[in-house]
């Protein structure tokens, strides 16, 4: 009996130091789930949309900075330049 308590106490002391762990998965998870629900702004079944024919060409960028409207305080690009020739 002795050594039965012994194992259940070992056990349950190395399954405690879990739980601030298993916390912050919980809260991780929930944050992605929220996402996942997330509604697009955009309606794809929109039959207003501009529709552009046939393009083909460069795609370049200059000087672009950004900032998501969410995140207003982290630049995410600043003075980015890109070129993305045709075909790739």
């Amino acid at each position: 009996v002795f050594f039965a308590l012994t194992l259940t106490a070992t056990g349950v002391s190395q399954t405690s130091g879990l739980a601030p762990d298993f916390s912050k998965a919980k809260v991780s998870a929930a944050s992605i789930f929220s996402i996942l629900d997330r509604r697009s702004q955009i309606d794809p079944s929109d039959e207003g949309r501009i529709r552009l024919p046939y393009v083909k060409g460069d795609i370049e960028f200059q000087h672009v900075s950004f900032k998501y409207p969410t995140r207003p305080n982290m630049q995410i690009f600043t003075d980015l330049s890109l070129i993305i020739a045709s075909g790739k």
